[in-house]
């Protein structure tokens, strides 16, 4: 009983480190998704600006041709008014100087003068009918365009300024983006050295030497670039991961992910049979390499291997004595 609970506490605590290694795994996954979010965030609202300048550009291209257009009507209705006025002055003194003719000719006489010959009042009754139609052609004088026009220039001026303050926010934005980026990839290849040096290390003790590294797809573009295994065991050259036989692939797999357990170290660590491929040199290796590890990370391995479970400190075996009733049975080696 006394082990029985012992076992019980040792599974508690296995479960409590457990949870805090997700919670750490969770947290740096959380901070590089933030990090990702944030540089799509920042590529959406340069976009979003860019739509907005263009748009606010359209706004104040039409606003400028409606002011041209109405300063052109403005200009050409005063010409004509102006042009009236001088054809009704024009007039007017025509009409002062007959009536001084008239005058002059009457001489003081009562009589009335004499009405135009007929064959002049066909030519009259033209021109009247003409002065008229221009006259309704002119229409009225729009008296508020010099005001309309102000308001016009004045809102001009304020969606020019609404313009310099978009391409200011864009030039800040693009600025932050390139930050994100350049702090992204930073923090990238620097893990990704780190990696390569755990890497390579881990990678020659589990296979005795040779060399691995991890590459990058694209260098130029670090943050969409994928990642290539290249390792070369030894008596062999070099070559992709993928190439390999599937012991060593499942023995590389386990080399790459102890790199990074040497640079994340996390309290607890499980691993499902990764000794099954494997043959029994590399078995000790592996089983040699985590009892060096195993005094910062607790590791727990189910496996059905005989040399793995010997360098156990604990063993846990699940009987069933009794048809459908499991049974947990435990047995501390080092003791």
């Amino acid at each position: 009983q006394r082990r029985e609970a012992t076992a019980r506490e040792d599974a508690r605590a296995q479960a409590e480190r457990a949870g805090a290694a997700g919670n750490a795994a969770a947290a740096a996954r959380a901070e590089l998704e933030e990090l990702l979010a944030r540089r799509n965030a920042s590529h959406r609202e340069v976009e979003r600006f860019a739509a907005d300048v263009e748009a606010v550009r359209m706004r104040v291209d039409a606003a400028a041709l409606e002011a041209e257009q109405r300063r052109t009507a403005h200009l050409a209705a005063r010409d004509t008014a102006h042009a009236a006025r001088l054809a009704l002055a024009e007039a007017s003194g025509a009409r002062e100087r007959l009536e001084e003719a008239i005058a002059l000719t009457l001489a003081g006489q009562a009589e009335l003068p004499e009405p135009p010959p007929l064959d002049a009042v066909p030519d009259l009754e033209t021109r009247e009918q003409a002065l008229a139609t221009e006259l309704e052609a002119l229409g009225p004088v729009n008296e508020l365009a010099v005001t309309e026009r102000d308001e016009l220039e004045q809102r001009h001026e304020f969606i020019k300024d609404q313009r310099r303050d978009l391409e200011r926010s864009m030039e800040s934005l693009g600025g932050t983006v390139k930050e994100l980026d350049a702090t992204c990839a930073e923090r990238f290849l620097a893990t990704l050295a780190e990696v390569n040096v755990a890497f390579d290390d881990v990678f020659r003790r589990l296979f005795g030497g040779g060399e691995a590294k991890a590459e990058l797809s694209d260098p130029d573009a670090p943050l969409e670039s994928g990642i290539e295994i290249r390792v070369r065991p030894p008596g062999k050259h070099a070559q992709s991961v993928l190439l390999l036989s599937g012991g060593e692939k499942a023995l590389a797999a386990v080399a790459l992910l102890l790199a990074l357990f040497r640079i994340r170290p996390a309290p607890f660590c499980l691993l499902d049979e990764v000794d099954a491929p494997l043959d029994d040199a590399n078995v000790e290796r592996l089983a040699g390499l985590l009892r060096e590890m195993s005094g910062g990370t607790q590791f727990l391995l189910i496996t059905h291997n005989r040399r793995t479970m010997a360098h156990a400190d604990v063993l846990y075996g699940v009987t069933m004595e009794e048809s459908g009733v499991s049974r947990i049975v435990s047995v501390r080696l080092e003791e």
